[in-house]
């Protein structure tokens, strides 16, 4: 697999979650019709892409075999 399909696959999965965490998470906390809403979830949206990328991207170059560095040098 390539190197850019696996980022591509990995965002989609963080996306994913992010989604979910960020709607179900504020749900618990706030009412859907709060002003507050949707300003807490953009934040819990970003700090869960922004923590949750870098592990799974590594899991899926670890688990899928991908040399990172190969890709990265097709044009030399």
């Amino acid at each position: 697999m390539n190197y850019n399909i696996v980022v591509i696959v990995s965002i989609v999965i963080c996306a994913i979650l992010s989604l979910l965490l960020s709607y179900y998470g504020v749900l618990i906390i706030l009412d859907e019709n709060s002003s507050l809403f949707k300003i807490t979830q953009l934040i819990v949206a970003i700090v869960s892409m922004t923590t949750f990328y870098a592990p799974i991207k590594h899991l899926l170059l670890k688990y899928m075999d991908v040399d990172e560095s190969e890709s990265e040098n097709i044009n030399d």
